[in-house]
């Protein structure tokens, strides 16, 4: 699952409500002031692999203008594999391809 690509993908490129260049001005962490260059959002929007860090997720939400928690949430389903299940009205987290009820009694949620 390319999550975080997707994620991107939908808002950034040829064709979408952001270029490049301007995506790449607006994603700045707002805790370190870190930007992301031109072509580490090229490489990102063409679906290439990247090192993934938390700047680089915070800078990613603010340039998408998007809460930082759903960039989080895709950047573990990409790199991570963590998946979310909808239940009733709780969100149960499980990764690394365990389902639900294989997953120990300490790792519910």
């Amino acid at each position: 699952m390319d999550a975080l690509t997707r994620l991107v993908q939908q808002h950034v490129g040829e064709g979408r409500s952001l270029r490049i260049r301007e995506f790449a001005e607006r994603a700045v962490d707002p805790e370190t002031g870190w930007t992301p260059s031109k072509s580490l959002v090229g490489n990102i929007v063409a679906g290439h692999q990247v090192k993934v860090s938390p700047p680089l997720v915070r800078a990613v939400a603010a340039g998408l203008g998007v809460p930082l928690r759903l960039v989080q949430v895709a950047a573990a389903a990409q790199y991570l594999g963590l998946t979310l299940e909808k239940a009733g009205d709780d969100r149960l987290a499980y990764g690394l391809g365990a389902r639900p009820t294989e997953r120990p009694e300490s790792a519910q949620a």
